[in-house]
């Protein structure tokens, strides 16, 4: 008698970086029968703030749309942030329409809140 078994084919498709230890353990299961093929990506690592799209969307951005960003992010009402601060909601609200410039003291209390540069809050 005679039996004759032909295994699957297997195709593995992994997007992304793949460690060493991923292809050892590839190669111990299916060793010489293991095709590795590279495909050409046509994504690219690019420094986001190099590209045009960010400078742009930069020159727009304002200190108060910072300030709305990142209090919405953590959540926080006009009123909450201006406590944290010692400010009234209505001075929240005016540093997040731009009609009330942001101090140096301001930008340097509310980096700390927000965990980020002082920079963002200076214009």
């Amino acid at each position: 008698m005679l039996a004759v078994v032909k295994t699957p084919h297997t195709d593995i498709k992994i997007k992304g970086f793949v460690s060493n230890k991923v292809l050892a353990v590839l190669k111990g299961e299916f060793g010489k029968a293991l095709k590795i093929k590279r495909e050409k990506s046509d994504e690219e690592l690019v420094d986001l703030f190099e590209t045009n799209l960010y400078k742009s969307f930069k020159k727009r951005i304002t200190p108060g749309d910072y300030v709305k960003t990142y209090r919405e992010n953590l959540e926080l009402t006009q009123a909450a942030l201006g406590e944290r601060v010692d400010m009234t909601r209505a001075y929240i609200c005016d540093l997040e329409k731009n009609r009330r410039p942001i101090s140096k003291e301001m930008a340097k209390k509310l980096a700390k809140i927000f965990g980020v540069s002082v920079s963002c809050f200076i214009s």
